[in-house]
């Protein structure tokens, strides 16, 4: 094998882990919506209900608000690693195709350097931000959501009768 073999199959290799991270990543924020889902219709059933005591409604509230900042935090710090990685990939690729030139010219341009620029979203609160950087801000909004809720809980705000 000689150089552009070797690097053409690192190239390959980088674009293919990638994907694959690519992937894992939407994966796991389709988890993350499903679980805080579930929880924040938890939330708001027992919320709204009156047929049990005060107390236990309180204490359900609370564990739920709980789980839900503990799984927050621990997608969010998910999150930020598995788009650190990405971007080592994009950056490994990259650099393959930097070192595959014929005659001065790039053979490949998969990812060109402003590939996170095109990417990039309008968001009143936050201005031009990435995909990977508004989901991250969203697994920290919602663990403000649940930390809300677990406070108005300790401050009897829940019961509704």
């Amino acid at each position: 094998m000689n150089k552009e073999d070797l690097l053409l199959e690192q190239w390959k290799m980088a674009s293919e882990l990638h994907r694959h991270e690519d992937e894992h990543s939407w994966q796991r924020f389709q988890y993350y919506v499903t679980l805080t889902g579930i929880l924040v219709s938890a939330l708001g059933v027992i919320w709204g209900t009156t047929s049990i005591s005060p107390t236990a409604r309180e204490i359900a509230i609370r564990i739920i608000s709980i789980f839900g900042v503990v799984t927050s935090l621990v997608f969010a710090l998910i999150f930020k690693r598995s788009f650190m990685y990405h971007l080592y990939r994009i950056a490994q690729a990259r650099e393959a195709e930097e070192a595959l030139k014929i005659n001065n010219e790039r053979v490949l341009t998969l990812y060109e350097k402003r590939l996170g620029e095109q990417k990039l979203i309008r968001v009143a609160i936050f201005g031009r931000v990435s995909t990977n950087d508004l989901v991250f801000y969203l697994t920290l909004i919602m663990t403000l959501f649940f930390g809300s809720c677990y406070r108005y809980s300790i401050n009897g705000l829940t019961v509704t009768e």
